[in-house]
């Protein structure tokens, strides 16, 4: 079963994550957010999964999710080369206010929080400083003030991070020639149009021309999970979008990603989110 879940719970405006290390595998696992996550990393390389399409991910880069943004990060880690990182996932209307009074930075908050983006990964290059010293005073506000100070502060950090976020956004307009899609993207491209219809590996693996075994052990090699477990956290991400804004009964909405097994699908749909669909949908109304 795939490990799938949503980081930040629906009271939860701030999850902060300074510095964590690992130094064991570290396979990854696809997940979403109710908020905006910025994740930077200090030391590690791997790939990430966003938007069907895959990126390389290395020392220095900066990531940064939309709400409801389903990804996967998949490093490749040793104890002597760990995946070192700082995660801020935070409720963007909450800190909305710190912005007003400040025109550009508000633009650029709404452009990240709310726009079609070109564009998520930020690289810093060999001088982190600035992010670094920012990140570490914040963390030790963080742990000293109290709750209500800790918001300001809190509030002070994620302003500090956006400003240094648009000035390399600023500064690195994307360049380049267009790189051959990788068979994982092509292979999430199929998915993206067929995730609501009963899966069957051979009518995949016919549309790229290549073998079942062939085409699961290129997915896996390239995004480090299985084309199922892929699938089943396209249709909950789905599924939970439909519970949010549509007004069907929780069958019809298991039967729309193609879960039309009642019980499997509230089963299923718990143990990735924590909640049961008539929970999820009473938290998010």
């Amino acid at each position: 079963m795939p490990s799938l879940y949503n980081v930040l719970r629906p009271n939860e405006t701030l999850n902060y994550r300074f510095r964590n290390i690992t130094t064991e595998n570290y396979p990854g696992f696809y997940h979403y957010h109710r908020g905006i996550e910025i994740l930077i990393v200090h030391r590690g390389s791997g790939n990430l999964v966003l938007n069907r399409s895959m990126y390389p991910i290395e020392s220095g880069s900066i990531l940064f999710f939309q709400p409801f943004q389903l990804h996967r990060l998949h490093f490749d880690v040793a104890e002597n080369a760990p995946y070192e990182r700082t995660i801020l996932t935070f409720e963007p209307a909450t800190f909305e206010p710190f912005f007003r009074g400040l025109p550009s930075a508000s633009r650029f908050f709404g452009h990240m929080w709310k726009d079609d983006l070109p564009s998520q990964l930020f690289r810093m290059g060999s001088d982190t400083s600035y992010i670094d010293a920012v990140l570490e005073r914040s963390h030790r506000k963080l742990t000293d003030l109290e709750e209500e100070d800790s918001m300001e502060w809190a509030g002070l950090m994620i302003l500090q991070i956006m400003d240094y976020l648009h000035s390399l956004h600023d500064s690195s307009p994307i360049q380049g020639s267009p790189r051959a899609e990788r068979h994982a993207e092509k292979i999430m491209q199929w998915i993206e149009k067929h995730y609501t219809e009963p899966f069957e590996l051979d009518e995949l693996a016919k549309a790229l021309h290549l073998s079942k075994h062939h085409i699961s052990h290129l997915f896996r090699s390239e995004t480090g999970s299985t084309i199922t477990e892929y699938l089943i956290a396209r249709r909950i991400r789905q599924a939970c979008l439909l519970l949010k804004l549509e007004h069907l009964s929780v069958e019809q909405v298991g039967s729309r990603v193609g879960i039309p097994n009642f019980a499997y699908f509230c089963r299923l749909f718990k143990k990735i989110t924590g909640l049961t669909p008539k929970q999820y949908r009473s938290d998010h109304q």
